[in-house]
This record gives structure tokens, C-alpha cells and sequence, in this order.
């Protein structure tokens, strides 16, 4: 609802009340009261009002049933009644039901970020406590809003609510004799929705700082474990340089015997063996971490990877560019931002860019355009913060394709930029 016509319709709305409450028939048909009855309760089960309010969904359903049939006997004043009531009752089903659920999620999001934050020890946040749930208490109307009100938490919350349930409340003043405990009901559902409506948004905001919270330890947990693999990887080299040096120890101790020598050889070239294998798992370990790292920091993927004799080769496909074009698209950009930060980590030796073309059009104005996207990555990953390694970039046209030329998919493949980058 826009702002400017909320007063116009709560106006209606307390108008509405105040009549039907006190008997006045003047009205005309309740259609409008009807159709905001049947939108509550399609809202209230929407919102999962079955699971978490089911007496007070069910109480608006059958309101609405009975305002229905009011209306298809001319019973305007019943149907006005009911549909009101079916309103409210599907009102405080929905918000119910929304706090019931932020209450859920809340409590979840609360003990992971616990839970990590034990993992990583750092000691909780003192946040702001949050305003009590709402109890059972029921009357006192006035002062339950004011207190809604008075709470710095839940001041600006729940304001339609809010606003609706003053209008209950201030209906009352003007209900006397038979229609005061229907009024008084009334009242009591508008306040209550209220008071669930703007403890909902309070757990929801609390929810979302949470997640904010959540976000930021599972950097720090990557981060930790990145520099746990550097420390083990910078552990093996220093056991292998030191078996090194223990080999040739004992290999100018063998050279008074050969077969003592031979024997010698033999044992440590196993353990040199074995002990390779520990330094490249160490390291294939430590280039995941990095790249997982950098996809957070960038907040973006990498761009597909394969190994070969060159090394890592990841490929920016053809629609990283607009057709013919050398300009990067943002999603490119993105990737490249992951890829510099990975580059920077990973402690890279050396990086060479390629771009190929398709074989369609000119081969000149394919090689030159091949040479323009290869120049554009290699400046996006210098921006981006890859300055510390050498980075070549080269055009090769439509020469080394990946796949048949002869078909539209081929040539797709064939459009590429390849970032290789050579570990230490």
C-alpha cells in the first residue's frame, strides 16, 4: 500500500467498524469487505498458516463462509460482521504464522554462527537483546499499542498492523450493549496480530544481521584453513630439504662400497618418492583452498579449469565478449577479479593468455581480434591485482581449435581465451 492513500482506507476501515458495530444499516453491500476477506485468508495460507495457526485459519475460513452466505441472503449487516471478523482472524493467523517461522530460522542461523564461531574461537558478539514474544495477556488494549510504541526495537514495526488495530481499539468508545463483546473480539485480534506482526519483523531483522555475521566467519574460516596449508606445504619442503641432505649423506658414506651405495639409492629414492607425493597433495590441496578463497573474495566463479602439460588452463568462453568485440562483459569481469585474487595466492610462477577465433571471416581480422580479447584479460587481471607475476598475452587466430569448425557448436569452442597459469 502506498503511503499516501494508507489514511483514506484505514479511515473507511474505522468507519466500517464504528457502523457495523454500532447496528447502523446505512452501508452499501459489504463486496469490498468481502473481497479483503477472502485476500486474508488466501495471504494467511500462503503463508503457511495451516502448520503454525491452524485454529485461526480455520476460524477465518469460516467466517468467510459465513459472510458469504450472509450475503447471498441480503444479510448485509451479518456479512459485513463476518467478513470482518474473518479478516482479522486470518490477519493473526498470518502473523502468527510469519513469527513462528522467523522465530525458526532465527534460532537456526543463531547456533551455526555459534557453532563456527567456537570453531574458530572468537568470542560472540554482545548483541542488542530482543523484546520479549508476546504472551497470552489479553484486554488492555491501549496499553499494549503503547507499549508496541514505546519500545525503540518495535516502534517502527508492524505499522499497517498497528494502525489497523487502533482502529479496532478506538471502535470500542462508540460499541455499546450486544455488539460490544463481538467489537471486543474484534480488538483483541487486531492487537494481538500487531503484536506477533512486529515481533516477526524484529526476528527477522536480527536474522538478517546473523547472516551478515555467518557470512563474514566462513571467509575467516577459509582464510584459516588456506594459511593452515601454506604452513603444512612450507613443512614438507623443509622434511624434503633435509632428506636431501640426509641422502647425499649417505650416499658419500656408500662410496666406499657399491653395494652399499646401490642398496642406499634405492631406499631413498622410495622415500624421495614418497615424499613427493605428500608435497604435490600438499600443494593440490593449498591451489583448492586458494581458489575456493578467491571465489569468495571475488564473490564470483572462476572460470573452467582442466590440467595439462602447460599446467592450469582455464577457458573464458566466446560469449565472455560481444560478438567481434574485445570488451569484457561484467560476468567476465567478475571471473577475472576471482582469477587475479587466485593468481595472487596461489604464489603463480608464471601466466600466458591465448586467444583463438573460429575460422569464419578474414584470418587478418581474426588474428587481430584475437590478439584484442587476449590484450583485454591481461589487462582486466593487472587491474585486478595479478600485477606480481609475469603475464604474456597472445593472439593465435583460428589456429589450434578444440573442435570441428564444421558446426555452429564447434565453432563456440573454438571462440575462446585460455588463461594459463604455471605453479611454482
Amino acid at each position: 500500500m502506498r503511503p499516501s492513500f494508507a489514511y483514506p482506507r484505514y479511515a473507511l476501515l474505522a468507519a466500517v467498524l464504528t457502523t457495523t458495530m454500532t447496528g447502523c444499516a446505512t452501508l452499501p453491500p459489504p463486496t469490498s469487505e468481502l473481497a479483503a476477506a477472502q485476500q486474508a485468508v488466501a495471504r494467511a495460507a500462503q503463508a503457511d498458516a495451516d502448520q503454525y495457526a491452524g485454529a485461526d485459519l480455520a476460524a477465518a475460513q469460516r467466517e468467510l463462509s459465513q459472510a458469504q452466505a450472509a450475503m447471498s441472503a441480503g444479510k448485509d449487516d451479518d456479512a459485513r460482521r463476518f467478513a470482518l471478523q474473518a479478516s482479522a482472524d486470518a490477519d493473526l493467523a498470518a502473523a502468527a504464522s510469519r513469527a513462528a517461522v522467523a522465530a525458526a530460522a532465527r534460532t537456526q542461523r543463531e547456533a551455526e554462527v555459534a557453532d563456527l564461531q567456537a570453531r574458530l574461537g572468537i568470542e560472540p558478539d554482545q548483541a542488542a537483546a530482543l523484546p520479549p514474544a508476546p504472551g497470552g495477556a489479553s484486554g488492555n488494549y491501549t496499553l499494549r499499542l503503547q507499549a508496541l510504541a514505546a519500545d525503540p526495537r518495535l516502534a517502527d514495526a508492524a505499522r499497517l498492523e498497528r494502525a489497523q488495530a487502533q482502529q479496532a481499539v478506538d471502535a470500542l468508545a462508540t460499541v455499546k450493549g450486544k455488539q460490544r463483546p463481538a467489537a471486543e473480539a474484534l480488538a483483541e485480534r487486531r492487537v494481538r496480530a500487531a503484536e506477533l506482526a512486529a515481533f516477526a519483523q524484529v526476528l527477522q531483522r536480527d536474522t538478517d544481521r546473523l547472516e551478515h555475521t555467518y557470512s563474514e566467519l566462513q571467509l575467516e574460516a577459509s582464510r584459516r584453513d588456506a594459511a593452515a596449508a601454506r604452513a603444512e606445504a612450507d613443512r614438507l619442503r623443509m622434511e624434503a630439504q633435509m632428506q636431501a641432505e640426509e641422502s647425499e649423506r649417505l650416499r658419500q658414506q656408500a662410496a666406499e662400497q657399491e653395494q652399499a651405495r646401490v642398496d642406499a639409492e634405492t631406499a631413498l629414492q622410495g622415500a624421495a618418492t614418497q615424499q613427493a607425493a605428500k608435497l604435490s597433495a600438499a600443494r593440490e590441496k593449498e591451489l583448492k583452498l586458494a581458489r575456493e578463497e578467491a571465489e569468495l573474495v571475488a564473490d564470483a566463479k572462476l572460470p573452467p579449469m582442466k590440467r595439462d602439460s602447460r599446467g592450469e588452463v582455464f577457458t573464458l568462453a566466446g560469449d565472455a565478449f560481444a560478438s567481434g568485440q574485445a570488451t569484457l562483459t561484467p560476468a567476465a569481469s567478475a571471473s577475472l577479479k576471482a582469477m587475479a585474487h587466485y593468481i595472487d595466492v596461489s604464489r603463480a610462477a608464471a601466466v600466458r593468455v591465448d586467444g583463438f577465433t573460429d575460422n569464419q571471416g578474414d584470418a587478418g581480422a581474426n588474428q587481430t581480434l584475437s590478439q584484442r580479447r587476449a590484450a583485454a584479460v591481461r589487462q582486466a587481471l593487472v587491474a585486478a591485482g595479478a600485477g606480481s607475476v609475469r603475464i604474456d598475452a597472445s593472439g593465435h587466430g583460428a589456429g589450434n581449435p578444440v573442435a570441428d569448425n564444421g558446426s555452429a557448436a564447434g565453432r563456440a569452442k573454438n571462440r575462446r581465451v585460455e588463461i594459463v597459469v604455471t605453479q611454482k
